[in-house]
């Protein structure tokens, strides 16, 4: 139903796509410092530790998915719905507006933060502002506007001047963090005396989980890109693998060092700008060079964030899940109107919404749902398309691991967004957003399927084929894979399988 005739171009490398996902690792200056102030560094190490475990755990099922749907856009949603459309048309919405959420309202966050790093320290004495609506509008919105409007720009004329610009301030910011981890070390600074252990509730620990879930399980984000690689059969898992290790040891490190630098109590008293405390202990009169370095993280986040959001829009419009208008692409072969909602919908929260991070917190339910469920499609599509091309398949053991990460994703997710009031960031309102951002999906899918694509019957199961319809497309695709060219041969079946 949808128009495909339109391609994402195939341009990147999978360093690209790589330096692509890096951009949540600023999350170890946005998200890192709250934790250790609650509950200690240890106990963030083994949190995110745990964490990053399951992410790039399940990160290798859906590098194996990405290869067997090379030029579908849409990332794990996508897969989770080919697995289950088979059985129900719903999940395929659901999953994939809560995914696309995920990506998209951190944004404002991230733009409101850059607005205040850049505020307070270049503009500290710009303290005007206007209440709109009970939100205090200052000029760390404005920055934060400006801030989206210009990754906006340069996201919708191309991915390559994106990904350029994304790794080069990826360099600039990993750098920074290879200097703050390793310094304390040579100076004396750190000591392992400073690095504690508060936590006392296992309740608390899996709130915890749910809330790192957002920034850890996002290495599963190059996959995103696997229409744009230039070989997606080897692309996306190198992509995935890279950023997995990378993840892991910045978020084992940082904590470690940053602790064992200046204390928890001094990260708990400026969670967001610790990193600046650090490096004016270790590296006296830094402080403007650090905020400058993590303002081009933050920045660049954005420019990682708001790409990977309009390719998740691109991807559910294109499966049929949503309005038909954000299918199409701008003549730089960009998802351009998919881009322009996204930053419609960001500047409205950064301007009219008070609580944002609670709504991102929020919105986390959905990505963690969506995470859980692909790894049930994994299982799913190697049971219902065993002859399905994949030039990367893993070991049939996959399967059980497949079930264990699922269950374990729908339990954190469904508890996590239950108790949130645990890490003291909302109670029962924050679940009534929780379950009303993912409830606005259902009245968009069925607009398209009841009235845009009309002339089709609507079914509340789809047939799906045992092997691609188009061989000779596939074959061009994996021209270089030995395990499709030893089936070119294999007759092409239609309809449901046995």
């Amino acid at each position: 139903m949808s128009d495909t005739a339109q391609h994402l171009p195939r341009v990147i490398s999978w360093k690209s796509g790589a330096f692509l996902g890096l951009t949540t690792i600023v999350g170890a200056f946005t998200t890192l410092g709250f934790m250790i102030g609650l509950v200690g560094a240890w106990a963030v190490i083994a949190i995110w530790s745990i964490s990053m475990g399951i992410a790039a755990t399940q990160a290798f099922l859906y590098a194996e998915m990405a290869t067997m749907f090379p030029e579908t856009a849409g990332g794990v949603a996508a897969y989770a719905h080919e697995g289950f459309r088979r059985y129900t048309v719903f999940v395929g919405p659901i999953v994939s507006w809560g995914y696309w959420l995920a990506y998209s309202l951190v944004q404002a966050v991230v733009a409101l933060i850059f607005g205040s790093v850049v505020q307070a320290q270049w503009f500290p004495t710009q303290t005007w502002g206007v209440d709109v609506l009970s939100v205090h509008i200052g000029l760390p919105h404005i920055l934060g506007a400006a801030a989206l409007i210009s990754v906006y720009l340069l996201n919708v004329f191309g991915i390559r001047p994106a990904a350029r610009v994304t790794t080069i301030g990826m360099i600039l910011f990993t750098v920074l963090v290879a200097v703050m981890v390793v310094l304390p070390f040579l100076t004396g600074d750190w000591s392992v005396d400073r690095v504690t252990w508060h936590l006392d509730d296992w309740k608390l620990g899996v709130v915890l989980l749910y809330l790192a879930g957002w920034t850890t399980y996002a290495v599963e984000g190059p996959s995103l890109f696997a229409p744009e690689y230039r070989d997606p059969g080897t692309d996306t898992p190198r992509a995935i693998r890279a950023c997995a290790l990378v993840m892991l040891a910045i978020f084992a490190i940082v904590p470690f060092a940053a602790t064992g630098t200046i204390g928890d109590e001094a990260i708990a008293a400026n969670p967001s700008g610790y990193a600046v405390d650090v490096m004016n202990k270790i590296w006296s009169g830094s402080g403007s060079l650090v905020i400058a370095v993590l303002a081009v993280g933050l920045w660049v986040t954005l420019i990682g964030t708001s790409a990977q959001a309009g390719r998740a829009l691109l991807g559910i419009s294109r499966s049929d899940l949503t309005i038909k208008q954000l299918s199409p692409l701008n003549k730089f072969g960009m998802p351009g109107r998919a881009l322009t909602m996204d930053l419609t919908v960001n500047l409205l929260i950064l301007f009219f919404v008070g609580n944002t991070v609670a709504i991102v917190a929020a919105s986390n339910f959905g990505y963690i749902l969506c995470c859980g469920l692909a790894c049930y499609a994994y299982v799913l599509l190697r049971r219902d398309r065993p002859d399905w091309p994949r030039p990367f398949r893993l070991s049939k053991s996959w399967k059980a691991v497949a079930l264990v990460l699922g269950t374990i994703d729908l339990i954190i997710a469904f508890f996590g967004v239950t108790h949130p009031s645990l890490a003291g960031y909302g109670g029962a309102k924050e679940v009534a957003i929780s379950l009303a951002l993912i409830g606005v999906c259902i009245p968009l899918f069925l607009i398209r399927r009841l009235w845009q694509d009309r002339d089709h019957a609507f079914v509340w199961r789809e047939a799906t084929p045992a092997l691609p319809s188009d061989k000779q497309h596939l074959a061009d695709e994996y021209a270089d894979q030995d395990e499709f060219t030893s089936r070119g041969d294999t007759a092409v079946r239609t309809g449901l399988t046995d």
